[in-house]
Protein backbone atom coordinates (compact mmCIF):
# COMPACT_ATOMS: atom_id res chain seq x y z
CA UNK A 1 0.00 0.00 0.00
CA UNK A 2 1.36 3.13 -1.03
CA UNK A 3 0.63 6.35 1.75
CA UNK A 4 0.94 9.65 1.13
CA UNK A 5 1.27 11.89 3.52
CA UNK A 6 -0.13 15.44 3.50
CA UNK A 7 1.00 18.71 5.83
CA UNK A 8 -0.64 21.71 6.84
CA UNK A 9 0.29 24.81 7.05
CA UNK A 10 0.76 26.83 9.84
CA UNK A 11 -1.61 27.59 12.15
CA UNK A 12 -2.29 28.58 15.95
CA UNK A 13 -2.86 25.42 18.12
CA UNK A 14 -4.33 25.10 21.69
CA UNK A 15 -1.73 24.78 24.21
CA UNK A 16 -3.75 21.38 25.54
CA UNK A 17 -3.98 19.64 21.85
CA UNK A 18 -0.67 19.82 21.95
CA UNK A 19 0.60 18.40 25.46
CA UNK A 20 -2.12 16.05 25.25
CA UNK A 21 0.18 14.56 22.51
CA UNK A 22 3.72 15.37 24.42
CA UNK A 23 2.26 13.70 27.58
CA UNK A 24 1.05 10.73 25.48
CA UNK A 25 3.62 9.64 23.16
CA UNK A 26 7.52 9.49 23.93
CA UNK A 27 8.26 9.91 20.09
CA UNK A 28 6.73 13.54 20.24
CA UNK A 29 8.37 13.99 23.60
CA UNK A 30 11.78 13.66 22.05
CA UNK A 31 10.87 15.30 18.97
CA UNK A 32 10.36 18.69 21.10
CA UNK A 33 13.21 17.50 23.14
CA UNK A 34 15.47 17.59 20.25
CA UNK A 35 13.53 21.19 19.08
CA UNK A 36 14.80 22.73 22.47
CA UNK A 37 18.37 21.37 21.78
CA UNK A 38 18.65 22.71 18.23
CA UNK A 39 16.98 26.15 19.55
CA UNK A 40 18.18 27.03 22.81
CA UNK A 41 14.39 27.22 23.73
CA UNK A 42 13.09 24.94 26.55
CA UNK A 43 10.21 22.30 26.13
CA UNK A 44 7.69 24.69 28.50
CA UNK A 45 8.47 27.44 25.46
CA UNK A 46 8.00 25.45 22.79
CA UNK A 47 4.45 23.38 24.48
CA UNK A 48 3.59 27.27 25.13
CA UNK A 49 4.28 28.78 21.66
CA UNK A 50 5.86 31.74 22.29
CA UNK A 51 2.77 33.23 24.45
CA UNK A 52 2.73 36.51 25.44
CA UNK A 53 5.38 37.34 22.91
CA UNK A 54 5.25 40.33 19.95
CA UNK A 55 2.93 38.77 17.48
CA UNK A 56 6.49 38.35 14.49
CA UNK A 57 8.17 36.23 17.31
CA UNK A 58 4.80 34.34 18.68
CA UNK A 59 4.49 33.37 15.24
CA UNK A 60 7.99 31.74 14.77
CA UNK A 61 7.43 30.02 17.89
CA UNK A 62 3.99 28.57 16.71
CA UNK A 63 5.68 28.00 13.93
CA UNK A 64 8.21 25.42 15.68
CA UNK A 65 5.65 23.84 18.04
CA UNK A 66 3.46 22.55 15.13
CA UNK A 67 6.97 21.22 13.54
CA UNK A 68 8.16 19.31 16.28
CA UNK A 69 4.26 17.71 17.07
CA UNK A 70 4.20 16.99 13.01
CA UNK A 71 7.61 15.39 12.83
CA UNK A 72 6.82 13.64 16.35
CA UNK A 73 3.77 11.85 15.12
CA UNK A 74 5.58 10.86 11.76
CA UNK A 75 7.57 9.27 14.86
CA UNK A 76 5.10 7.84 16.42
CA UNK A 77 3.75 6.32 13.22
CA UNK A 78 7.07 5.07 12.09
CA UNK A 79 7.69 3.40 15.39
CA UNK A 80 4.35 1.17 14.11
CA UNK A 81 6.09 0.53 11.32
CA UNK A 82 4.00 2.94 9.34
CA UNK A 83 5.94 4.76 6.61
CA UNK A 84 4.84 7.45 3.70
CA UNK A 85 5.93 6.37 0.09
CA UNK A 86 5.09 10.09 -0.56
CA UNK A 87 5.09 13.27 1.08
CA UNK A 88 3.40 16.63 0.17
CA UNK A 89 2.85 19.80 2.33
CA UNK A 90 1.21 23.46 2.06
CA UNK A 91 3.60 26.05 3.25
CA UNK A 92 5.30 25.13 6.49
CA UNK A 93 4.18 21.78 5.87
CA UNK A 94 5.80 21.66 2.50
CA UNK A 95 9.22 22.77 4.20
CA UNK A 96 8.51 19.82 7.17
CA UNK A 97 7.90 17.19 4.11
CA UNK A 98 10.69 17.87 2.39
CA UNK A 99 12.99 17.43 5.86
CA UNK A 100 10.82 14.06 6.79
CA UNK A 101 11.66 13.10 3.03
CA UNK A 102 15.30 13.66 4.03
CA UNK A 103 16.19 16.99 1.81
CA UNK A 104 17.29 18.45 4.83
CA UNK A 105 18.18 17.50 8.50
CA UNK A 106 16.05 18.03 10.92
CA UNK A 107 17.89 20.51 12.94
CA UNK A 108 18.80 22.89 10.23
CA UNK A 109 15.00 22.73 9.75
CA UNK A 110 14.38 23.89 13.15
CA UNK A 111 17.60 26.53 13.68
CA UNK A 112 15.51 27.91 10.10
CA UNK A 113 12.37 28.33 11.48
CA UNK A 114 13.91 29.74 14.94
CA UNK A 115 15.72 32.03 12.45
CA UNK A 116 12.40 33.92 11.33
CA UNK A 117 12.13 35.34 14.90
CA UNK A 118 14.69 37.63 13.39
CA UNK A 119 13.23 38.74 10.75
CA UNK A 120 12.85 43.19 11.25
CA UNK A 121 9.46 44.10 11.10
CA UNK A 122 8.48 46.46 8.10
CA UNK A 123 9.04 50.14 9.17
CA UNK A 124 6.39 52.19 11.15
CA UNK A 125 5.14 53.81 8.36
CA UNK A 126 4.49 51.07 6.20
CA UNK A 127 1.04 50.31 5.31
CA UNK A 128 -0.07 47.34 7.58
CA UNK A 129 -0.16 43.54 5.93
CA UNK A 130 -2.39 41.27 6.90
CA UNK A 131 -4.82 37.72 5.62
CA UNK A 132 -7.94 37.39 4.87
CA UNK A 133 -9.73 33.93 4.32
CA UNK A 134 -12.93 34.16 1.92
CA UNK A 135 -15.57 30.81 1.74
CA UNK A 136 -17.13 31.33 -2.08
CA UNK A 137 -19.75 29.48 -3.39
CA UNK A 138 -18.91 27.14 -6.07
CA UNK A 139 -19.22 29.09 -9.26
CA UNK A 140 -17.95 32.38 -7.99
CA UNK A 141 -15.15 33.68 -9.75
CA UNK A 142 -12.36 33.99 -7.33
CA UNK A 143 -10.75 36.92 -9.43
CA UNK A 144 -13.29 38.97 -8.37
CA UNK A 145 -11.40 38.79 -5.02
CA UNK A 146 -7.86 39.71 -5.49
CA UNK A 147 -5.47 41.27 -8.26
CA UNK A 148 -6.09 43.46 -10.93
CA UNK A 149 -9.72 43.96 -9.77
CA UNK A 150 -8.95 44.78 -5.89
CA UNK A 151 -5.22 46.63 -5.69
CA UNK A 152 -3.60 45.22 -2.60
CA UNK A 153 -5.13 41.92 -2.28
CA UNK A 154 -3.10 38.83 -3.64
CA UNK A 155 -4.48 34.99 -3.56
CA UNK A 156 -2.06 33.79 -0.98
CA UNK A 157 -3.54 30.36 -0.76
CA UNK A 158 -6.49 28.09 -3.37
CA UNK A 159 -7.75 25.08 -1.18
CA UNK A 160 -10.22 24.33 -3.72
CA UNK A 161 -13.26 22.61 -2.91
CA UNK A 162 -13.36 22.25 0.63
CA UNK A 163 -16.45 21.58 3.43
CA UNK A 164 -17.64 18.07 1.23
CA UNK A 165 -17.12 20.09 -2.12
CA UNK A 166 -19.72 22.70 -1.51
CA UNK A 167 -17.48 25.73 -0.72
CA UNK A 168 -14.79 27.12 -2.57
CA UNK A 169 -12.23 28.20 0.24
CA UNK A 170 -8.94 30.86 -0.74
CA UNK A 171 -6.50 32.70 1.20
CA UNK A 172 -5.93 36.16 0.49
CA UNK A 173 -2.93 38.51 1.56
CA UNK A 174 -2.33 42.02 1.21
CA UNK A 175 -2.77 44.95 2.80
CA UNK A 176 -5.16 45.67 5.53
CA UNK A 177 -7.27 48.55 4.17
CA UNK A 178 -7.97 46.76 1.27
CA UNK A 179 -8.36 43.60 2.75
CA UNK A 180 -11.02 45.38 5.17
CA UNK A 181 -12.85 46.90 2.43
CA UNK A 182 -13.01 43.69 0.65
CA UNK A 183 -14.39 41.59 3.90
CA UNK A 184 -17.21 44.89 4.72
CA UNK A 185 -18.26 43.85 1.32
CA UNK A 186 -18.92 40.41 1.69
CA UNK A 187 -18.94 39.84 5.21
CA UNK A 188 -21.17 36.56 4.91
CA UNK A 189 -18.54 35.41 2.62
CA UNK A 190 -15.17 36.76 4.22
CA UNK A 191 -12.89 37.73 7.89
CA UNK A 192 -10.15 38.72 8.59
CA UNK A 193 -6.99 36.31 9.77
CA UNK A 194 -5.87 38.37 12.71
CA UNK A 195 -3.42 35.80 14.00
CA UNK A 196 -1.08 36.45 10.96
CA UNK A 197 1.74 39.30 10.94
CA UNK A 198 1.75 39.75 7.71
CA UNK A 199 0.94 39.20 4.00
CA UNK A 200 2.46 35.64 3.76
CA UNK A 201 2.80 34.34 0.16
CA UNK A 202 2.28 37.36 -1.89
CA UNK A 203 4.73 40.00 -3.24
CA UNK A 204 4.27 42.07 -0.14
CA UNK A 205 6.57 39.55 1.57
CA UNK A 206 9.83 39.97 0.01
CA UNK A 207 11.28 41.55 2.92
CA UNK A 208 10.94 38.29 4.54
CA UNK A 209 12.55 36.58 1.79
CA UNK A 210 16.05 38.41 1.18
CA UNK A 211 16.83 38.57 5.36
CA UNK A 212 16.53 34.57 5.20
CA UNK A 213 18.09 34.26 1.94
CA UNK A 214 21.74 34.57 3.60
CA UNK A 215 20.35 31.95 6.33
CA UNK A 216 18.85 29.39 3.72
CA UNK A 217 22.18 29.75 1.65
CA UNK A 218 24.51 28.37 4.18
CA UNK A 219 21.97 25.19 4.88
CA UNK A 220 22.64 21.93 3.41
CA UNK A 221 19.96 20.81 0.98
CA UNK A 222 19.97 17.04 -0.49
CA UNK A 223 17.88 15.07 -2.85
CA UNK A 224 14.73 13.86 -1.43
CA UNK A 225 14.76 10.16 -0.78
CA UNK A 226 10.89 9.84 -1.38
CA UNK A 227 8.53 11.50 -4.13
CA UNK A 228 7.76 15.24 -2.84
CA UNK A 229 5.03 17.10 -3.86
CA UNK A 230 4.70 20.96 -4.04
CA UNK A 231 2.08 22.84 -3.39
CA UNK A 232 3.42 25.70 -5.86
CA UNK A 233 2.95 24.09 -8.75
CA UNK A 234 2.82 20.37 -9.90
CA UNK A 235 5.29 17.66 -10.58
CA UNK A 236 7.33 15.79 -8.43
CA UNK A 237 10.39 17.74 -6.54
CA UNK A 238 13.64 15.07 -7.17
CA UNK A 239 16.53 17.58 -6.54
CA UNK A 240 18.10 19.48 -3.69
CA UNK A 241 18.00 22.93 -5.79
CA UNK A 242 14.67 23.07 -5.74
CA UNK A 243 14.02 22.17 -2.43
CA UNK A 244 16.36 24.78 -1.87
CA UNK A 245 14.36 27.14 -4.35
CA UNK A 246 10.82 26.28 -2.34
CA UNK A 247 12.46 26.95 1.41
CA UNK A 248 13.95 30.29 0.02
CA UNK A 249 11.06 31.58 -2.09
CA UNK A 250 8.01 30.19 0.38
CA UNK A 251 7.50 33.47 1.51
CA UNK A 252 6.05 34.80 -1.25
CA UNK A 253 4.56 32.31 -3.50
CA UNK A 254 0.76 31.46 -3.41
CA UNK A 255 0.21 27.23 -2.34
CA UNK A 256 -2.03 25.10 -3.64
CA UNK A 257 -3.77 21.90 -2.53
CA UNK A 258 -4.84 21.41 -6.44
CA UNK A 259 -0.94 20.91 -7.29
CA UNK A 260 -1.07 18.01 -4.64
CA UNK A 261 -3.90 16.40 -5.16
CA UNK A 262 -2.34 15.75 -9.02
CA UNK A 263 0.35 14.11 -7.60
CA UNK A 264 -1.11 11.74 -5.25
CA UNK A 265 -3.12 10.64 -8.02
CA UNK A 266 -0.48 10.27 -10.68
CA UNK A 267 1.69 8.78 -7.52
CA UNK A 268 -1.23 5.61 -7.47
CA UNK A 269 -1.35 6.49 -3.81
CA UNK A 270 -4.22 3.90 -2.06
CA UNK A 271 -3.66 5.76 1.00
CA UNK A 272 -3.49 9.97 2.27
CA UNK A 273 -2.63 10.60 5.31
CA UNK A 274 -3.37 14.31 6.59
CA UNK A 275 -0.67 14.11 9.36
CA UNK A 276 -1.12 17.05 12.31
CA UNK A 277 -2.80 20.02 11.52
CA UNK A 278 -3.32 22.84 9.08
CA UNK A 279 -4.94 21.49 6.40
CA UNK A 280 -8.57 23.03 4.87
CA UNK A 281 -11.40 21.64 6.86
CA UNK A 282 -13.28 19.15 4.83
CA UNK A 283 -10.50 18.90 2.04
CA UNK A 284 -11.46 16.65 -0.72
CA UNK A 285 -9.40 14.21 -1.70
CA UNK A 286 -11.80 12.01 -4.01
CA UNK A 287 -12.04 9.42 -4.81
CA UNK A 288 -9.39 8.92 -2.44
CA UNK A 289 -10.60 8.80 1.26
CA UNK A 290 -8.03 11.04 4.43
CA UNK A 291 -6.95 9.35 7.92
CA UNK A 292 -6.53 12.98 9.70
CA UNK A 293 -4.53 13.10 12.88
CA UNK A 294 -5.73 15.67 14.79
CA UNK A 295 -6.20 14.30 18.31
CA UNK A 296 -4.08 11.11 20.10
CA UNK A 297 -7.00 8.89 19.51
CA UNK A 298 -6.46 9.10 15.63
CA UNK A 299 -3.16 8.65 16.22
CA UNK A 300 -3.29 5.38 18.15
CA UNK A 301 -5.99 4.03 15.66
CA UNK A 302 -3.64 5.34 12.57
CA UNK A 303 -0.56 3.42 13.81
CA UNK A 304 -3.09 0.49 14.42
CA UNK A 305 -4.66 0.40 10.97
CA UNK A 306 -1.93 1.82 8.28
CA UNK A 307 0.62 -0.69 8.75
Amino acid sequence: MTTAYLLGGHIPLTDSSVREFHDRFSAIRRSFEKASEWTGLSVAQLLAGGQHQEREVLHSYDALRQSALVIGLHDVLAESGVHPGALGGISLGELVGACLAGAVERRELFEMLHHHRLIPPLPADSPPQGMAVAALRLGDDPLAYYGDRRPGVYLAADYDAAYGGDVHVIVLSGFVDALEDLVAEHPRKMQMLDEYPGAFHSPLAQYAVDYMAPHIASMTFRDPKLPLFSSHSAGVVTDADTVRDLFLHNHVRPVGVKPLMVEVERAGASAVVGLGPGLPQGLVVAPLTMTLILTPGELEVAAKTLR
